[in-house]
């Protein structure tokens, strides 16, 4: 028989079994990670003929060449294209995991593990990542109770998490920014404010406020200080008088109409007069008769009304036209509830330059009676005050009241006022008075029955001055309030929260807080856990620098940790692998990382069905790694690899294949035909 039947047999063969693998290929080009078999020939045996010869150097012949005629195709070898990635298809699942790298999932049936490349993944009732096909559960690697991974014994990855997270009190801070030297807030009362929030450990936030203020240096200096100094000698007796003003309404048809005149000057003046005498006791001698009716209390704002048929039959010289509107009403006069001092119990009514002083400025010096209606009528209108009041007046009536006028800093003149109390001896006591009540005291002592003598010298006043030092500021707590703005009682740790911070006075760079080496400050809010469950806060202010800024300082505050009771917002794969649960928060928790597995020879896998693989002698023994920290690729959430089959390819080498197959099946056929012309030789 001629060998070429059996080449050509051979080669219909190996083309026939390379058509089944480019016909798989094509059937998995939508697989999800699948990886194209490539088919590779190899000749089969050879029969010799004539063995090969070497050179003949006796008789001068050269060698030959071995005769050899082959005996046909086989299939050499079937390999994976394990190492060619497909590409990326987006399916927005965040539980679709896709391997960039040569690595592969460990999933397990709870019998046998397996390796894929296949990251259609879900989530079972039990929470436990699986995949989607097979329900062959995702290996991993747990966490401790602290949240670290634990790369020990390999495990079921489970993506169960609690639905809330507890809340931290806040223990780390940072103030940040830039402190301008020529902020003009630095200049004020606490300074440039800065804020920020901080949590109790049951999650309530509170507001921390502290204040920057420039370090300062105290130095000794001195003043020229004028002083003019008046001595009144307080008169035994002043008064108190009533100095309201009066107006006048009356009404008609249930409205109110105001009055400013009563038909002439004159008789609005006597009118006026009237009334007085009337509320001060002094009542009309007959014929005259009462015009006013109710009572009126000094200092009060009152109103009595007045009768003005009455008073202009009083007063007939005065009176107007008998048609007179004035004639028929009742008027009503209001007091504007005005008092003040004067030291003559003769002065007649409406009393208008009387000393309007303050009752508590005139008690520091006199004995201030209760004002009644009573009281008042009785005393003709004039409330009688003896010297005494709140200062040991007892031994004497003389008062010393000095002006004491400087320059100040700015080059203005400043005056400035002090009171004293002198005895028979020339013991001076002084009056404690506010800068509010220093006028009133000197209108008090305007009211001096003689006229004091006044003397004037020149003391030198030492002082202390402040400057500010160069680089060097402090941080002080200010105070704390809740969420609804309500004052938390920090008094207990204020004293002890205040710090100093130095910058470097070149470029302005951060030195130190407090001593060298230490950037950071704590505030002791474990110390006032009557109002919340606190945590000391340490703030680093490593991030502020004391350069210029358009005379604007950008210092901010920041919590650093710290969280209320979040809720659970979702699970996620990060591209280490890191399963981790995300609370409403901001707050992540870890429940585990995907391993993945490498091998020495990837192509030596073998195919179990279902995107598996298992390993084999060829493959070597897994590798279970943390994809990221080996270096070998990583993993994206949301995408899946598409199959790695190439259709153009597969197309090309179909072609291929069918010409080769039809090319050994005319191998036979001619081999058939010489065959059929050596049986005819015999005809």
């Amino acid at each position: 028989m001629m060998r070429s039947l059996f080449s050509g047999v051979s080669g219909l063969r190996t083309h026939q079994t390379r058509m089944d693998v480019i016909g798989n290929n094509i059937a998995n080009v939508n697989t999800t990670a699948f990886k194209a078999k490539q088919m590779n020939f190899s000749d089969m045996l050879y029969q010799t003929t004539q063995a090969a010869t070497g050179a003949n150097a006796a008789n001068g012949t050269g060698g030959t060449n071995p005769r050899q005629i082959g005996l046909g195709v086989k299939a050499a070898a079937i390999n994976t294209t394990i190492t060619q990635e497909g590409g990326n298809q987006s399916t927005g699942n965040p539980f679709d995991l896709k391997i960039s790298g040569e690595a592969f999932f460990v999933v397990s049936d709870g019998t046998s593990t397996y390796y894929t490349r296949d990251g259609s993944f879900d989530v079972d009732d039990a929470g436990n990542l699986c995949m989607a096909s097979t329900g062959y559960i995702v290996q991993g690697w747990g966490v401790d109770k602290e949240g670290n991974i634990v790369k020990g014994t390999v495990g079921p990855i489970n993506t169960k998490a609690s639905n809330e997270y507890n809340a931290d009190a806040t223990k780390n801070a940072q103030i940040a920014g830039i402190i301008d030297k020529d902020d003009s807030d630095l200049q004020t009362k606490d300074g440039k404010i800065v804020n920020f929030e901080v949590y109790d450990s049951a999650g309530y936030p509170y507001n921390l406020k502290f204040g920057i203020l420039p370090a300062t240096s105290i130095s000794n200096s001195t003043r020229e200080v004028t002083n003019t100094e008046s001595i009144y000698h307080m008169p035994a007796n002043i008064y108190k008088v009533d100095t309201s003003k009066l107006s006048f309404s009356y009404q008609v048809n249930g409205e109110k109409k105001d009055l400013a005149t009563i038909d002439s000057p004159e008789a609005t003046e006597k009118l006026i007069k009237d009334i007085w005498a009337e509320i001060n006791g002094n009542t009309p001698v007959a014929p005259k008769q009462s015009i006013v009716a109710g009572d009126h209390t000094m200092g009060e704002k009152d109103t009595v009304t007045v009768d003005l048929k009455q008073f202009f039959a009083n007063n007939p010289d005065l009176a107007p036209d008998a048609a007179s509107d004035l004639l028929n009403i009742t008027l009503t006069v209001e007091f504007s509830g005005d008092t003040g001092y004067v030291t003559d119990n003769k002065v007649e009514y409406p009393i208008a330059d009387a000393a309007k002083v303050d009752d508590d400025v005139a008690k520091m010096l006199y004995n201030i009676p209760n004002i009644t209606p009573a009281d008042v009528k009785n005393a003709n209108g004039f409330v009688a005050c003896a010297l005494g009041g709140n200062v040991n007046t007892a031994a004497t009536s003389t008062i010393a009241a000095t002006s004491q006028t400087y320059v100040d800093d700015n080059g203005d003149t400043v005056t400035k006022y002090k009171f004293e109390t002198v005895d028979a001896n020339g013991k001076r006591d002084p009056l404690e008075v506010t800068d509010a009540q220093s006028d009133a005291m000197r209108k008090l002592l305007q009211l001096k029955a003689s006229d004091g003598k006044t003397q004037q010298y020149t003391t030198t006043e030492t002082m202390q001055d402040s400057a500010p030092i160069p680089g060097q500021y402090t941080i002080k707590l200010l105070g704390m309030t809740d969420s609804n703005k309500v004052a938390v009682d920090v008094s207990s740790i204020l004293d002890d929260s205040v710090f100093t911070v130095q910058y470097d006075t070149g470029n302005g760079e951060f030195r130190y807080v407090d001593s060298m080496g230490n950037s950071t400050f704590t505030i002791n809010l474990s110390t006032i856990n009557d109002r919340g469950n606190f945590e000391n806060v340490t703030v680093d202010m490593s991030g502020t620098k004391n350069v210029s800024n358009d005379h604007k300082s950008t210092v901010e505050g920041k919590r650093l940790d710290g969280t209320k009771v979040g809720k659970l917002l979702g699970v996620s794969v990060g591209t280490d692998g890191i399963v981790t649960a995300s609370y409403s928060n901001g707050h992540i928790t870890r429940l585990g990382q995907i391993c993945v597995a490498k091998f020495a020879n990837a192509m030596g896998l073998e195919n179990s069905g279902d995107n598996l693989y298992q390993t084999t002698a060829s493959s070597g023994d897994a590798s279970l790694v943390d994809i990221k920290a080996e270096g070998i690729g990583s993993i994206t959430s949301g995408i899946l690899e598409m199959s790695n089959v190439d259709l153009s390819q597969q197309f090309t080498d179909m072609i291929t294949t069918q010409r080769g197959f039809q090319a050994n099946s005319r191998t036979i056929t001619v081999s058939d035909t010489l065959l059929e012309e050596l049986i005819n030789l015999k005809r």
